[in-house]
C-alpha cells in the first residue's frame, strides 16, 4: 500500500510514522523547505494528561506516554513538572466541575500519575510564585508539561524516515485526482504527478481547507485560521537560581495558561474577542511560511493583568516578546481525524492542540485506516463526517468566537450554547415546532438539532436550556416531567431525530446479512431491531431495519450519525466486493413525526384510520394520508416504550402533517421526555454501547444464532456487562449525571465500572443510568461518584 500525506507539521509527521511502521510506503509533501512551517513551529508546546472528556483524556494520556518514549530516544526537550488547574475561592460551580474531572480521571489516569485535588499550601510548595489568597484548591495532574515543538516534529519525522517514509520539500500539492483504479494521483506545483497512492491524508494544517477543495466531491470543512498570542517575559529574579521547572498553571478565572520559559514565564491567554482571518478562506498566502502577525497586546491585556494578580512577580519584569501566530480552529475546537466521503481520503487536520494530541491521534487514525474501524468510539469528537453542508462558514465563524472565548469557562451538563444556531438550515417542520414553544438543542453531528422540550407546556417559566449554567435543580425539569406524565397517561406529539438510509440493489440483502446482527425481515414492511459491529465485534451502530421489497431496505438509526453510517455501509460493501448495492442518506428528505401514549390510536384515527391497526413492528404506506396530499409511511413503534406510531413523511409535507396532528392541541413533547421514558424501559442509544463488544451490551435478543456476520466470531478483551441502575442522587440532581462517571466498589475502593447515559426516570422520578460494570460485581455494593458525591446504586428493573 502507498500513502501520500499532505503537510509536514506534527500531524503529517505523526501519521507518516505510524503508517510507515505498518509497512505502508509513505510520501510526505511539505510545501516549504523545512518541517513545522505554518502553526507547529510557534506553538507553546503544552502537553497534558488532563482531559475535559473521556475521549480527550485517553488521547492525552497516551500521547504523553509516547512523548516520554521519544524523549528517551531523541531528547526533545520534554519538561514534565506537572500542571495545576486553579479553583477560585467561593466558585462553587468551578469546584463541582473540578470534582467531576477528578472522578472521571480515575477511569483513565496512568497508575503512576494520579490526578489529585491539592490545597493552597501544597500549591505554594509546588509553585512558590503564586498568590494563593483567592485560591480554594487546585486540580493537580502530575507529569504534565511542555515540549519543544520543532524538536518533537523532527524526531517523529526521523523515525518515519527510518521506517521508509520519504519527505519531499518545496512540494506544494496543487490537485488530487483519482485514476481508473480509484487510487490518488497528487500533482505538485512543478507539474509532477506522484505515483498513485491507496491513501491520501490531508494533514495540511492552516492550508487544509484548500486541500479539501481538491477532493472530487464537495466536503464540509467549516474552520478558520485565527490568531493566538502568548507573551514571554524577561527573566524573573526568583527563577534565576531555580534548577527544576515550575508546574504549568491553568488560570481558569483569568483564562490563560502560564508556564516557565527559560528563566521567565510564558502567558498564553484565550481572550474574549478572538481575531479570525476571514480573508483567508483557504489558508494563508502561498508566501507564508514561518511568519507571525503583528502583536495585539491590547486584546490580551485583561488576561495578562489577571496573570499578574495571580503571579505578582510578573509585575516586576517586562515582556520580552509576544508571539502572535496563526492556528486553525473548528467550531467545537476539536480536530478532524478520520475517514471522509471519498474512499481512501482521510483527514488529519484542524488540530487546535496538535502538540498535545498528534502522536496518539495518529495511532487512532492509523488503526482506522488499516483495519477499517476506530480503536474506540470518538465519532462525535474527531470524525470529519460530523460536519455537513449545514455547518456553513457563517455558523463556523460565530461558533469559533463562542468556543474560543469559553475555552476556560465552566462546562455545564445542559448548557446548550446557542451561537450559530440561527445559521443552521433545518427541516421546515422545525419552524412549526419552535412556533409551538420548542427549545432546540445545540446542533450535533451533521448540524442536526431537535426539540428538547416545549416551554409552552410550563405552568410558569420553565427556564431556558440555552446557556443553562447550573449543575442541578434545573428550572425546566418540571416541564419535562409534565411532558412525560402526559405521554404515559394520554398522548403526545413529537419530532424524532432519526436517520433514514436506503439500501437497494440485488446485493442489498447480502450487505444487510453480512453486516448486521438481527433477524432479517422476511415479510415485506416488517421491521426488526439490529446492530452493526466492527470486525473486532464492537457495536458500531443500532438500526431498525425495514424490508420494503426483496431488494429494498429502509434503515433507521441515529440522525446525528447518518453520514458516518452511510460511509460505514459503503466501506463494507467494497470490502465484500458487492457491486450492485446503493446506500443513500435520505434523512434530509424524510422527517419522522411521533405519536406516543395510550391515546395515540385515537389521535391517529381522527386524521386517517388506514394504519391504526397495523401490527407492532410493521409499517404501511398510506398515500394521501388523511386527505392532506402527502404520502406517509406509518410504523407501529415508539422509542418511548409506550403505545405509539412513527410517521415517516417527506420533509416538505411535514409541516402540514404536524399541523394536522396538533390541530386538537395535544401535548407536544421533546427529546428530554423521550429520554426519561426510554431509559426506564431499558432502551439504549448509540452512546450506551461505547464501542463495547456485542456480548457485553445486553443485546442477545437481537443477535442471530443461525448465520454469521461481521464481528460475530470474536471475543471481548475485557470482562464487563451492560447494566441499568437506579442512582440515589440527592434531590435536584436527578438530571445531572454525566457519562464516564466512575462506579466504585465499596469493599475494595477500586473502579469497577462507569456510566454511559442517564436521565431522571419518568415513573420513578429518580436518577437512572446505563453503564458497564465488571461481571460478578454486585451493584448494591457499589457507589457512583459524581461531583464529589458518592451515591448508592441498585439494579433498576425496566418498567
Amino acid at each position: 500500500m502507498r500513502a501520500v500525506v499532505i503537510g509536514g507539521g506534527i500531524a503529517g509527521a505523526s501519521i507518516s510514522r505510524v503508517l510507515a511502521r505498518a509497512g505502508v510506503a509513505v510520501t510526505i509533501l511539505e510545501r516549504t523547505g523545512q518541517l513545522c512551517s505554518g502553526s507547529t513551529w510557534h506553538a507553546a508546546g503544552l502537553v497534558t494528561r488532563f482531559g475535559g472528556s473521556s475521549k480527550l483524556k485517553k488521547i492525552h494520556v497516551r500521547s504523553l506516554d509516547l512523548l516520554e518514549e521519544l524523549h528517551e530516544a531523541h531528547d526533545i526537550n520534554l519538561k514534565l513538572p506537572g500542571s495545576i488547574r486553579l479553583i477560585e475561592r467561593g466558585d462553587a460551580d468551578r469546584l463541582a466541575e473540578a470534582k467531576h474531572h477528578l472522578g472521571m480521571a480515575k477511569l483513565y489516569d496512568h497508575p503512576n500519575f494520579v490526578t489529585e485535588m491539592i490545597s493552597p499550601t501544597k500549591i505554594s510548595e509546588l509553585h512558590p510564585l503564586i498568590n494563593v489568597s483567592n485560591i480554594q484548591c487546585g486540580l493537580y495532574t502530575p507529569n504534565d508539561g511542555y515540549v519543544d515543538p520543532t524538536m518533537l516534529t523532527n524526531a517523529v519525522a526521523k523515525e518515519a524516515r527510518n521506517a521508509g517514509a520519504v519527505i519531499r520539500f518545496n512540494a506544494k500539492a496543487t490537485s488530487v485526482i483519482r485514476d481508473s483504479a480509484g487510487r490518488f494521483v497528487v500533482m505538485i506545483d512543478d507539474g509532477e504527478a506522484l505515483e498513485p497512492a491507496d491513501f491520501c491524508v490531508n494533514a495540511a494544517g492552516l492550508w487544509s481547507r484548500n486541500v479539501t477543495s481538491m477532493a472530487e466531491i464537495t466536503m464540509a470543512h467549516p474552520a478558520f485560521v485565527i490568531e493566538h498570542q502568548y507573551a514571554v517575559t524577561e527573566p524573573l529574579p526568583a527563577l534565576l537560581e531555580r534548577t527544576s521547572p515550575l508546574p504549568v498553571l491553568r488560570d481558569l478565572a483569568g483564562s490563560s495558561y502560564i508556564r516557565q520559559e527559560q528563566k521567565g514565564l510564558l502567558v498564553g491567554p484565550y481572550e474574549n474577542e478572538v481575531k479570525i482571518r476571514t480573508e483567508w478562506p483557504n489558508g494563508p498566502p502561498d508566501t507564508w511560511g514561518m511568519e507571525l502577525f503583528p502583536d495585539a497586546l491590547d486584546r490580551i491585556m485583561p488576561n495578562i493583568e489577571a496573570a499578574m494578580e495571580l503571579v505578582p512577580s510578573l509585575e516586576t519584569v517586562g515582556i520580552r516578546s509576544i508571539v502572535n501566530g496563526p492556528t486553525i480552529w473548528t467550531g467545537d475546537s476539536l480536530p478532524r481525524v478520520g475517514r471522509t466521503a471519498v474512499p481512501g481520503w482521510f483527514d488529519f487536520n484542524s488540530l487546535t492542540y496538535g502538540i498535545a494530541q498528534s502522536l496518539a491521534l495518529a495511532e487512532y487514525l492509523g488503526h482506522l485506516m488499516l483495519t477499517g474501524a476506530q480503536p474506540f468510539d470518538a465519532t462525535d469528537y474527531f470524525d470529519p463526517l460530523r460536519y455537513s453542508e449545514k455547518h456553513s462558514i457563517i455558523f463556523a465563524h460565530e461558533k469559533i468566537c463562542e468556543t474560543y472565548a469559553h475555552n476556560n469557562a465552566i462546562t455545564y451538563p445542559h448548557e446548550h450554547r446557542p451561537a450559530g444556531l440561527v445559521h443552521i438550515t433545518q427541516s421546515p417542520v422545525i419552524a412549526r415546532c419552535v412556533a409551538d414553544g420548542a427549545q432546540l438543542g445545540t446542533p450535533g453531528a451533521g448540524g442536526i438539532t431537535a426539540p428538547l422540550l416545549f416551554s409552552s407546556n410550563a405552568s410558569s417559566g420553565s427556564g431556558s436550556l440555552h446557556n443553562c449554567r447550573q449543575f442541578s435543580h434545573f428550572g425546566w425539569a418540571h416541564t419535562v416531567q409534565h411532558e412525560a406524565d402526559t405521554v404515559l397517561e394520554e398522548v403526545g406529539v413529537s419530532y424524532s431525530s432519526f436517520s433514514n438510509l436506503s439500501v437497494t440493489g440485488s446485493d442489498a440483502l447480502t450487505l444487510i446479512k453480512e453486516t448486521t446482527t438481527g433477524v432479517i425481515p422476511s415479510k415485506l414492511m416488517t421491521c426488526r431491531l439490529s446492530y452493526a459491529l466492527t470486525n473486532a465485534g464492537a457495536v458500531h451502530s443500532e438500526y431498525t431495519v425495514c424490508r420494503r421489497s426483496a431488494n429494498d431496505f429502509y434503515v433507521v438509526g441515529s440522525r446525528d450519525h447518518a453520514a458516518v453510517d452511510v460511509e460505514w455501509f459503503r466501506t463494507q460493501a467494497r470490502r465484500l466486493g458487492l457491486n450492485d448495492v446503493i446506500v443513500q442518506d435520505k434523512s434530509d428528505a424524510i422527517d419522522v413525526l411521533h405519536i406516543a401514549g395510550p391515546d395515540s390510536r385515537t389521535l391517529l384515527t381522527t386524521i386517517d384510520d388506514t394504519a391504526a391497526d397495523v401490527p407492532f413492528f410493521q409499517s404501511i404506506d398510506v398515500p394521501n394520508f388523511g386527505g392532506l396530499g402527502i404520502d406517509v409511511v406509518v410504523c407501529r413503534m415508539s422509542f418511548t416504550g409506550c403505545a405509539g406510531y412513527e410517521l415517516h413523511v417527506p420533509a416538505h409535507g411535514a409541516p402540514t402533517l404536524w399541523g394536522a396532528l396538533t390541530a386538537s392541541n395535544p401535548l407536544r413533547f421533546g427529546g428530554l421526555a423521550v429520554n426519561a421514558l426510554r431509559i426506564e424501559k431499558g432502551y439504549q442509544v448509540r452512546a450506551d454501547f461505547d464501542y463495547a463488544h456485542y456480548t457485553e451490551c445486553d443485546i442477545d435478543a437481537f443477535v442471530s444464532k443461525k448465520r454469521t456476520f461481521l464481528g460475530k466470531d470474536t471475543t471481548s478483551d475485557r470482562n464487563m456487562t451492560s447494566v441499568l441502575l437506579a442512582v440515589g442522587a440527592d434531590s435536584g440532581w436527578e438530571w445531572s449525571l454525566l457519562s464516564d462517571s466512575p462506579i466504585i466498589c465499596q469493599t475494595s475502593g477500586s473502579v469497577v465500572g462507569y456510566t454511559t447515559t442517564s436521565a431522571c426516570g419518568a415513573r420513578s422520578r429518580g436518577a437512572v443510568t446505563r453503564g458497564f460494570l465488571d461481571r460478578g460485581v454486585d451493584p448494591e455494593n457499589c457507589v457512583l461518584e459524581a461531583y464529589g458525591n458518592r451515591w448508592a446504586l441498585e439494579t433498576f428493573v425496566p418498567q
